[in-house]
């Protein structure tokens, strides 16, 4: 028998290439099926097998059926993205015969993409979560929740990061949703002004209990207000009253499968407020990785039955998602000698490993070419 193989959906970015090199370097034999924006990175992976690419989330779903059975066993797939997990969750009866993947038992991960719903049950869970209020009517609406305010889009797969904006007056708001491109589906919650933001990531497994090894604390963020991190923190969890409200969550909604939960510190009260949950891999599980904890592995023995590797070499401290850190210093978000401060105190990067340098300098090579206006964004068709 050969290696056991295991899928991975997704764009072809950081997300789906860390879940390839964590996986990868442990034996097994690693299928990417990917769409959006073609950039390579999975494919410079020594650790990617083979690499299909389609359209979009509904065309990959056909390309594993028709290329990646295997009669002999069932395959694993993790999703690297909101639209990866709906997808797997609407075709789970073709998919279920031939194939495991995450799930959540008491809620359709449709349901629980919604925000509304999310922060109802954090709430219920025991976090604190900011004040929020659903926008149906967005030509007729008052504001409940008072200035400054945020909006974010309700289904996170049906918005993006420009779609989260921060509202300091009623004239700002009313030009912010009118200005909306991609979805007119918002949250207005209650703004926290925060001092940094921490991920905690982990793994939900059959028996309902989770893996929490760590928490990543975002220390710097590109772009600031609404990025993703530059510089970030590992380090073990000890908050006690964190993790379990964190278990609460994950046995309410019976969810299986690698996750993250997003908050904020807030620096007027000094308490943290539940932003979302990511039911999904994350892609900051290459820094867990590095810090000395494989979730993706446990997740997959999880889902075959067999037992939970147990890691104990841990390496906390800090890490840096190397292209979001230069963006930083190009853009002027973060001064020279800072940044080279930065760099010497780092641990290591989300995407270089020593076995698999190719991605790390891929990433660059594809900035540099479309600067230079010398290579084209392309999407995959």
């Amino acid at each position: 028998m050969g290696r056991q193989k295991v899928i991975i959906l997704g764009n072809d970015h950081t997300n789906s290439l860390g879940l390839v090199q964590c996986l990868g370097q442990f034996g097994y034999t690693m299928i990417a099926v990917v769409w959006g924006a073609k950039t390579g990175f999975v494919k410079a992976s020594r650790y990617a097998s083979q690499v299909y690419s389609a359209k979009n989330p509904s065309a990959c779903i056909h390309i594993i059926l028709q290329n990646c059975v295997d009669k002999s066993s069932k395959t694993p797939i993790i999703a690297c993205s909101d639209d990866a997990a709906l997808a797997l969750e609407q075709n789970k009866d073709l998919l279920k015969e031939n194939f495991l993947f995450e799930y959540a038992g008491n809620y359709s991960l449709e349901q629980l993409f919604v925000k509304e719903l999310q922060v109802d049950l954090a709430s219920q869970a025991g976090f604190t979560v900011p004040k929020s209020q659903l926008i149906n009517d967005l030509s007729d609406f008052r504001n409940e929740i008072g200035y400054p305010c945020i909006i974010k889009p309700l289904v996170s797969c049906q918005g993006a990061k420009s779609d989260i904006r921060v509202c300091r007056t009623e004239e700002d708001l009313e030009k912010n949703i009118k200005s909306l491109q991609h979805t007119k589906r918002v949250l207005l919650q209650q703004y926290i002004e925060r001092d940094y933001e921490i991920s905690i990531l982990g793994c939900g497994l059959k028996n309902g209990n989770c893996l929490i090894p760590c928490v990543e604390n975002k220390l710097t963020l590109y772009p600031k207000n609404v990025g993703l991190e530059c510089l970030a923190n590992m380090q073990p969890l000890q908050n006690e009253s964190i993790i379990r409200s964190i278990q609460s969550l994950i046995q309410k909604t019976g969810y299986v499968g690698p996750f993250s939960v997003e908050m904020m510190h807030s620096k007027t009260d000094g308490k943290f407020y539940f932003t979302e949950i990511n039911l999904r891999n994350d892609g900051a599980n290459s820094f867990v990785y590095k810090y000395g904890v494989n979730l993706p592995l446990n997740h997959i023995e999880d889902l075959m039955g067999l037992p939970i590797t147990q890691f104990d070499n841990f390496k906390p401290g800090y890490y840096i998602w190397e292209m979001h850190h230069t963006l930083s210093l190009v853009h002027r978000e973060l001064g020279l000698l800072q940044w080279v401060k930065e760099l010497k105190k780092s641990k290591g990067f989300l995407t270089y490993f020593k076995s698999d340098k190719k991605p790390f300098y891929k990433q660059y090579s594809n900035w540099i070419l479309t600067t230079l206006r010398i290579r084209k964004n392309e999407s995959y068709e």
